[in-house]
C-alpha cells in the first residue's frame, strides 16, 4: 500500500481502494473479518471510466469523491457543450459493511441516457493471501434476485474436517431498471437535461451464519459518540504542530474500536472499556500484545483501552496446552484472526499463543492502570489471570530453569521468533546468520522483571504483602544475572539475546532501549546505552533503528532488521526520563514529533524506513505500514507524557511532574482536562532557556497533590517523589500504599 492508496475502516470491515474509489487489483478490496468479500467494484457510464476530481476522508469510516465523464460530441454551437459532463457523486460509510451512495447528475442542457455498469465480484480470499499463492479454495456461488434488487456472492471450503461459509450480498434501490450481466449489474439511466439519479447500494456481509448490514442509525451514533469523545478527552492548547499530532493520535486510538469485540466481553457495561484493533488494513481483531501496549501507553487518554485489553486477554488466556497453538496453561494470547486460513485450521491463527510479551504486557497494563484510576476492584479482578501468567512466565516460560525467558516453536505453523521482535528473520549474530532456537532475547527478561515487580506491587496494595516477597526476590536476582549475562565490555552495549548454547548474541539493535524504560539496567551503564542507542548506525534522525546500519542484514525497509518503530520509542524516551537524562530525551522526543508532523494527516505508520534524516525531506514509510497503527498513536500520547513528566499514583491522590521539558520550537503549552482517579486537573508548561519547564496547575476539580519530582533511577541525585511525600509530612497514608508505589517506580528491590 502506497500513500496513494485509499484506506477507510470501521470494526473488522476495511475497504482498500485506488484513490477515485475503485477496487480492480490487488491489494484492494472490501475485508471483513479478514476475508476479501469483495474483490472488484469497478463503475462505468457507457464502457467508459469518469475520472477523479476531488475527494475527502472527513472521518476515518467515511469518503466521498466527485468524479467527472465528459460527454462525447460537443460543440459549442450545439445542443451538447465541450464543457457538458456527467458528474459522478459517491459517499460510502464503513461499518458492519459498506453504504454507499451514487448520485448521477447531467450538467447538461440537453438530455442523456446510457448504461451504468458496476462489475462486481469477490474471491473470499484471506487478508494473508492477498497478492500471494492462494492456500485455500472453495466454491463461488452468484445469485441474482431481480426482485430484491439483491446480488448475493456466496462462498463454501472445506479443510480436512473443517469447513468455512462466507458470503456478501449486494443490495441495489431503487432496483428498477438494473440487470445481472454475469460481469455486474447494468442500470440503464435516462436523464433530462439537469437531472439527477440517485443510487444506494448495502454491502452486506455473512458472518457465522449471520448478516452484516450497514446502518445509517448506527454509523450517527457513532459520530456523536466520537465528537463526545473529543469534547472530554484530554487535549493540549498552544503547541503547533504537537497539538494537531496528539489530536490525530487520540482520535485514530477511538476510530479502531472494534464494538463486536467490545460485546463479547464478559463484563458489567462499566467495566468493558474499549478494544481497538491492532491496525489496518491488516490487523483487524484480537491482538494481545498490541491492544495490551496500546492501553497503558494512551492511559493519559483514560482507562477505556486498557480496561478493555485487559478484559478480552484475561478471557482468552490459555487453560490448557496445545502445540499446535503454542498454548500453555496461563499464557497471554497473541492473536486471534477470522480468516479462512485460521478458521480452516490450515493456520493456529484462530487463537494462537506464541508470544512472551503479552503476560508481562498484562501486568504492566494492570499496574498502570491502577495507577491512573486508583480502583482497587479492577486489581482483585484480574488478580488470578495476572498470577496465572506469572506461574507460567517463571516456570513453563523458563523452560531450561535458568532463570532466563526463552522461547521455542512448537507448532508447525507458529512463529519462530516469540519476542518483541517476531518475524522469522528477526533475530541474526553479527556476520547475518539467523539464530536457531530456543532464544532469550535481552527485551524479554527486562519485561519479566517488571512484571515481577508490578505484581508485588499489586500485592502490597492488595495487602496481601507475604505473597508478595518472593517476586521481589526473584526480581533482584533477575537484575543481577541479567546484566552479567547480557552486558559487551567492549561495546558499552548489551547484547541481543542469549543462543541455545547461553552465547551472547552480540549483534547491536534498538533492543537493550526497552531495558532502560524497565529499569532493569544499573545506574551505572544508563548513560552509555543512551548514548549507544544515539549513536550514527542507530539513529536515523527520525528515532532509533531496529539493527544497526553496520550490520550485514540491515535494511531500511526490512521490518525488524532496520526499520524504525514508533512504538519502541516512547519506551526508550521513557528510560532516557527513569535515568535523567535529558539530552538524549529532548533528542529523541523533537526526531519522533517532527516524524509525525512530517508524516501524512501528523499520522505516524506502523514503522518508518531506516533512511538518514537528510536523505528526503520527510521520514519514508516501510512498504506496506499500516496506519492507523494502534501503539503507533498510543507511543504519540505517551511521548507527551513522557516529555511533560507526568506519572500518577491515584491510589494516593498524587501526581508527580517530573523535571517537564518542552523543545525550542514549543514556548509553552496546556493540556486540558488530564484525569487522575477522580480528580481532573489543567496543566500549563512554560519552557525555560535550558529546555526545563515550570509546570503550574490552572485548574483542579477533585482532591489531587502535584507534586515536583526527580526521576526515580536518576544517574545524578536519585531523587524521587515517594521521598517529596515525606518531606511533606503524609505519612498517615496507608503504610501499604505508600509501599506499593515505591515497588511501582522501581524503588524496590534495590539495585
Amino acid at each position: 500500500m502506497t500513500y496513494a492508496s485509499l484506506v477507510i475502516h470501521g470494526g473488522y470491515t476495511v475497504l482498500r481502494s485506488s484513490p477515485d474509489g475503485q477496487i480492480v487489483a490487488d491489494p484492494e478490496g472490501i475485508f471483513d473479518f479478514d476475508t476479501r468479500i469483495l474483490s472488484r467494484h469497478r463503475l462505468t457510464i457507457d464502457g467508459r471510466e469518469p475520472t477523479l476530481v476531488s475527494s475527502g476522508k472527513p472521518e476515518s469510516d467515511r469518503w466521498w469523491g466527485v468524479l467527472r465523464i465528459g460527454r462525447p460530441g460537443g460543440d459549442a454551437r450545439a445542443a451538447v457543450l465541450p464543457q457538458d459532463a456527467l458528474e459522478v457523486r459517491i459517499t460510502r460509510v464503513v461499518g458492519r459493511g459498506v453504504l454507499e451512495v451514487l448520485v448521477i447528475e447531467n450538467h447538461s442542457g440537453s438530455p442523456w441516457d446510457g448504461d451504468l455498469l458496476l462489475e462486481l465480484d469477490a474471491d473470499f480470499a484471506d487478508a494473508g493471501e492477498v497478492g500471494r499463492r492462494r492456500r485455500q479454495s472453495g466454491t463461488i456461488v452468484r445469485t441474482w434476485a431481480p426482485a430484491a434488487g439483491e446480488l448475493t456472492i456466496s462462498y463454501s471450503v472445506r479443510h480436512r474436517k473443517r469447513g468455512l461459509e462466507r458470503a456478501v450480498r449486494i443490495r441495489v434501490a431503487p432496483l428498477s431498471r438494473a440487470e445481472w450481466t454475469g460481469a455486474g449489474l447494468r442500470l440503464h439511466l435516462a436523464l433530462p437535461a439537469k437531472g439527477t439519479e440517485r443510487l444506494v447500494l448495502e454491502i452486506a456481509s455473512a458472518v457465522d451464519g449471520v448478516w452484516r448490514s450497514p446502518a445509517e442509525d448506527e454509523a450517527r451514533d457513532i459520530a456523536a459518540e466520537r465528537d463526545r469523545w473529543r469534547a472530554r478527552r484530554p487535549s493540549i492548547e498552544g503547541a503547533s504542530p504537537l497539538g494537531g499530532v496528539f489530536d490525530r493520535a487520540a482520535d485514530d486510538l477511538f476510530d479502531l474500536r472494534n464494538r463486536e469485540i467490545e460485546a463479547t466481553i464478559d463484563a458489567p457495561a462499566e467495566r468493558r472499556g474499549w478494544f481497538v484493533n491492532a491496525g489496518v488494513p491488516m490487523f483487524t481483531g484480537v491482538f494481545g500484545r498490541d491492544s495490551l501496549t496500546a492501553g497503558w501507553q494512551s492511559l493519559l487518554l483514560g482507562p477505556d483501552i486498557s480496561r478493555g485489553a485487559l478484559e478480552v486477554v484475561k478471557q482468552t488466556q490459555a487453560t490448557k496446552d496445545d502445540p499446535w497453538r503454542d498454548a500453555q496453561p496461563g499464557k497471554m494470547i497473541h492473536e486471534i484472526r477470522r480468516g479462512p486460513l485460521a478458521e480452516l485450521g490450515i493456520s493456529p491463527r484462530d487463537g494462537y499463543y506464541g508470544t512472551q510479551t503479552s503476560p508481562a504486557m498484562f501486568v504492566i497494563a494492570l499496574s498502570e492502570t491502577w495507577h491512573w484510576t486508583g480502583d482497587t476492584d479492577l486489581l482483585w479482578r484480574h488478580l488470578p489471570a495476572a498470577l496465572a501468567a506469572m506461574e507460567w512466565a517463571g516456570g513453563l516460560g523458563d523452560s531450561d530453569g535458568d532463570g532466563f525467558m526463552e522461547y521455542e516453536t512448537r507448532s508447525s505453523a507458529g512463529l519462530k521468533n516469540q519476542g518483541w521482535k517476531d518475524s522469522d528473520e528477526a533475530i541474526r549474530y553479527p556476520d547475518g546468520r539467523i539464530v536457531e532456537n530456543p532464544i532469550a532475547t535481552v527485551e524479554e527478561q527486562a519485561f519479566h522483571f517488571v512484571a515481577l515487580q508490578r505484581i508485588a506491587e499489586i500485592l502490597v496494595a492488595l495487602e496481601l504483602e507475604d505473597r508478595a516477597e518472593p517476586f521481589l526476590a526473584a526480581a533482584a536476582r533477575l537484575r543481577r544475572r541479567w546484566d552479567e549475562a547480557y552486558w559487551m565490555e567492549d561495546e558499552s552495549f548489551y547484547a541481543l539475546a542469549l543462543d541455545a548454547d547461553k552465547v551472547a548474541v552480540r549483534s547491536i539493535t534498538s533492543n537493550p532501549g526497552h531495558a532502560l524504560g524497565a529499569g532493569i539496567v544499573p545506574r551505572a551503564r544508563a548513560r552509555a546505552v543512551a548514548d549507544r542507542l544515539l549513536s550514527p548506525d542507530l539513529f536515523s534522525g527520525w528515532g532509533v533503528r531496529t539493527l544497526s546500519d553496520r550490520h550485514p542484514s540491515y535494511n531500511p525497509f526490512a521490518y525488524h532488521l532496520g526499520s524504525v518503530w514508533p512504538v519502541e520509542q516512547a519506551t526508550f524516551a521513557l528510560g532516557f526520563r527513569r535515568y535523567g537524562l535529558e539530552e538524549h530525551l529532548d533528542r529523541l522526543t523533537e526526531a519522533v514529533f517532527d516524524a509525525a508532523a512530517g508524516s501524512p494527516d501528523g499520522r505516524l505508520p506502523e514503522a518508518l524506513s531506516g533512511h538518514p534524516r537528510g536523505v528526503t525531506p520527510t521520514p519514508v514509510a516501510y512498504p506496506n505500514a499500516n496506519r492507523p497503527q494502534a501503539w503507533s498513536a498510543s507511543a504519540v500520547v505517551q511521548l507527551v507524557q513522557v516529555m511533560l513528566g507526568i506519572y500518577p499514583f491515584a491510589p494516593l491522590g498524587v501526581l508527580a511532574v517530573v523535571r517537564p521539558r518542552l523543545p525550542a520550537s514549543i514556548p509553552s503549552l496546556t493540556l486540558r482536562r488530564l484525569r487522575v482517579g477522580a480528580a481532573s486537573v489543567d496543566l500549563h508548561a512554560e519552557r525555560q532557556p535550558d529546555g526545563s519547564a515550570t509546570v503550574r496547575t490552572e485548574h483542579l476539580d477533585g482532591h489531587l497533590l502535584v507534586v515536583n519530582s526527580g526521576p526515580p533511577n536518576d544517574v545524578e541525585t536519585g531523587q524521587h517523589w515517594t521521598d517529596d511525600l515525606q518531606r511533606l509530612a503524609l505519612r498517615h497514608l496507608p503504610g501499604h500504599l505508600a509501599r506499593a508505589a515505591r515497588i511501582g517506580v522501581g524503588l524496590e528491590p534495590e539495585g
